[in-house]
């Protein structure tokens, strides 16, 4: 780990959480670079040229022990979140030794501390008052040669035991030479003597764990980080080729091992582990830094976040770690950097060569990637089919960090029903719970979501109610000027087909004319498309969209002529929302008041059907044709059905006609068997010939045909009298 040893890395684990919304981990993650690099001068912490979340490391830092930056400070009520818990007498130089006296309830000694080349040599005065067994003394290597802080934090006991400086022989002015110590308790029952070894520290690297984001709260000290990961709460983010990645909405772990640091805090004196961590940031001794995308952008505020409380800082000492727990959906950003931590990532420390942590100015970095919250549901193109009743299974997976609890929601279309089941992200990303249905609708929609993800909504039904709906509220466009599509919108296509866009005119009647976009075609499922408008937006306006079939099966948006609109109970399946220009504040209501939208089926608006030839046995007139249909106008072709083109009175075309038979104005009129002509100028057998309606003065339709009609007629009644 270290070259010191194994057991004696020093680990500064910085615990980010990363939200939610929204708004977001665990196996071994890969680290950026190998190790520690010196600082490059004029260069911000990483070398990556941002500004630092902490104070930059410049000037006069008043870090250094011979400065006696904490011998002023009240040694009574500081923070011993620093301090080894254990006895602990093989330390690097600037941690903190915890040395057991042995020293009874009650009772007194003396405690030397000297050097084995005789370079430092400290009595001290031990008094054992709370008890405590075994008493302990603690060493702050990094004050104890400085001759200003011998009385205050340099040593110190816990609980009501007291120590005090007796002598001071031999200090070097700064924190205790790398080397071999005897310490020897002179008590009445004897003396004993034990060895104290003080090594060189190190800084090693920086790597990334994730935890649950709703977890945050619940790291408050080192046992409950040392629990979250032993029980795996705690764990290595899957690897990209960015590094680990995390999930927006995740807790962040960013874990530093070096080692000479816990002295550093503790001389601060603060009342908490977060008082001391500020202040050794502001003396410059100490720089973490967090940018995002690869630049300085949507840096956080580091000393910010810790001063306001969305960021926590939990000593490790024991195992020589230090975590700060933050959340990414509060913290505090540098001033005039925007809130976006999406995208490549990184996470910057950088020691002063001052603080005797390291001998030069050193950083290290780890650089990683930031995902938005995913989710997908075991479901068929993600339309969940469900029955109106209990047990009814909804699982998924989801690349938020295992233990994240989740939030199953199911609420009906018209908002007429609701229930909700928590389930817990499994250590492979899945998740699965039963939610009971038994009170829900039959045959009904419904939307099912995961509360813990923004924009989670999919469709379930119940029974055979069709499966397709449309999920649409707001779309703001990123112009002020104009809105060139629409997008946020979610459609569930129980067949595949597309997605139109129409917009809702002044009386609110949404009608054919009003189509002003439509996606390409989409597969049956679960879709969230970007629609392109044929013509951009230039207000906010309300606009309704359409889920549409691929009737003709050619892929091909067709409407008017095919391609009608999904229809529940006679109605079209659309939802009606707001497109919104930026800083536009003519905002549109949500809800029309008046909204209709009037969008028939492709076979009721494209045309006339081709006329059929009838025979009949009624004698009837020359036919007057029927007109041919006229296409309507529309974004798309619309198909028409043409009759021939009718042969008129006057043209060059001849007529076959029967020999002796002559109409009137030389038009010569064809005989259908039975004397009968069909409809729309059509003849059973034969080919009519379309009239202009033209008459020989007995008004209209009484041309010679209908005088034989009549004079055929006569005689027929006639013959009937006689008989």
């Amino acid at each position: 780990m270290l070259g010191r040893r194994a057991d004696s890395a020093f680990g500064v684990l910085f615990v980010l959480a990363l939200a939610v919304a929204g708004t977001a981990v665990l196996p071994a993650f890969a680290v950026a670079g190998s190790g520690p690099q010196p600082a490059a001068a004029g260069v911000g912490a990483g070398g990556t040229g941002c500004p630092a979340a902490g104070v930059a490391a410049a000037g006069s830092t008043g870090s250094d022990a011979s400065e006696g930056a904490a011998a002023s400070r009240d040694a009574s009520g500081h923070s011993l979140a620093s301090y080894p818990e254990a006895p602990r007498t093989d330390v690097a130089r600037g941690d903190i030794a915890a040395i057991q006296t042995g020293i009874a309830n009650g009772r007194t000694g003396t405690v030397r501390i000297e050097s084995v080349d005789g370079e430092f040599n400290v009595s001290l005065t031990f008094a054992n008052n709370d008890g405590r067994k075994p008493a302990i003394l603690y060493v702050n290597t990094y004050l104890a040669g400085n001759e200003t802080a011998v009385a205050n934090l340099a040593y110190t006991a816990g609980d009501n035991d007291r120590v005090a400086v007796a002598d001071t022989e031999s200090v070097t002015g700064a924190p205790m030479p790398v080397g071999a110590y005897d310490v020897t308790v002179e008590t009445a029952s004897g003396t004993t003597t034990q060895r104290l070894t003080v090594d060189e520290p190190a800084v090693g690297d920086l790597t990334l764990l994730r935890a649950p984001g709703d977890r945050f709260g619940e790291l408050d000290a080192d046992e409950d980080v040392a629990a979250a990961r032993a029980s795996g709460l705690i764990s290595e983010p899957p690897t990209t080729d960015d590094g680990p990645e995390a999930a927006l909405g995740d807790t962040m772990v960013y874990r530093l091992n070096a080692s000479g640091f816990y002295g550093l805090l503790a001389a601060q004196g603060g009342s908490t582990s977060e008082a001391n961590f500020l202040a050794a940031a502001d003396d410059g001794a100490v720089d973490l830094s967090i940018t995002s995308s690869g630049d300085c952008e949507s840096a956080v505020d580091v000393p910010g976040s810790v001063d306001d409380g969305t960021a926590r800082v939990i000593p490790d000492p024991n195992n020589e770690t230090l975590y700060v727990t933050a959340d990414l959906r509060r913290v505090a950003v540098r001033q005039g950097l925007d809130r976006g931590f999406v995208g490549p990532g990184r996470a910057t420390y950088a020691f002063d060569a001052r603080t005797h942590v390291v001998e030069s100015n050193t950083t290290t970095a780890v650089d990683y990637a930031v995902a938005d919250r995913q989710y997908g549901y075991d479901a068929d193109g993600g339309i969940l089919v469900r029955s109106a009743e209990s047990g009814q299974r909804v699982a998924g997976e989801t690349n938020l960090a295992p233990g994240t609890n989740l939030t199953i929601e199911v609420a009906g279309l018209d908002r007429d029903y609701d229930t909700s089941a928590r389930t817990t992200v499994d250590d492979d990303g899945t998740f699965g719970v039963d939610v009971d249905l038994s009170d829900a609708p039959n045959e009904s929609r419904f939307t099912a979501s995961i509360a813990q993800i923004a924009n989670s909504q999919t469709l379930l039904t119940t029974g055979s109610a069709a499966a397709t709906a449309v999920l649409f509220e707001e779309y703001e466009a990123a112009s002020s000027s104009e809105a060139d599509r629409v997008e946020n919108a979610r459609v569930a296509l129980e067949d595949g087909g597309f997605l139109a866009v129409y917009f809702v005119p002044p009386n609110e009647q949404v009608t054919r004319e009003n189509l002003i976009g439509r996606s390409g075609y989409l597969e049956p499922g679960v879709h969230d498309p970007t629609v392109s408008l044929d013509r951009p937006l230039t207000d906010s306006q309300n606009v309704v969209l359409v889920a549409h079939r691929d009737d003709d099966g050619d892929g091909r948006f067709d409407y008017p002529a095919d391609d009608s609109p999904y229809r529940i109970g006679g109605d079209p399946v659309y939802g009606v929302g707001r497109v919104l220009l930026d800083g536009d504040g003519s905002t549109p209501p949500r809800d029309p008041q008046y909204l209709g939208v009037t969008l028939p089926p492709a076979e009721e608006i494209t045309g006339t059907p081709v006329p059929t030839a009838t025979p009949t046995d009624e004698p009837t007139a020359t036919a007057t044709p029927s007109p041919t249909p006229t296409a309507t106008d529309s974004d798309g072709p619309v198909t028409t059905t043409e009759l021939p083109p009718p042969t008129l009175r006057g043209t060059d075309t001849p007529t076959a006609t029967p020999a002796g038979t002559t109409a009137p104005n030389g038009t010569v009129a064809p005989t259908a068997p039975n004397g009968t002509v069909g409809p729309n100028g059509t003849v059973a057998n034969g080919t009519a010939t379309v009239t202009d309606g033209a008459t020989d003065g007995l008004g209209p339709g009484f041309g010679l045909p209908a005088v034989i009609v009549a004079a055929v007629l006569f005689g027929a009644l006639a013959l009937s009298r006689r008989e």
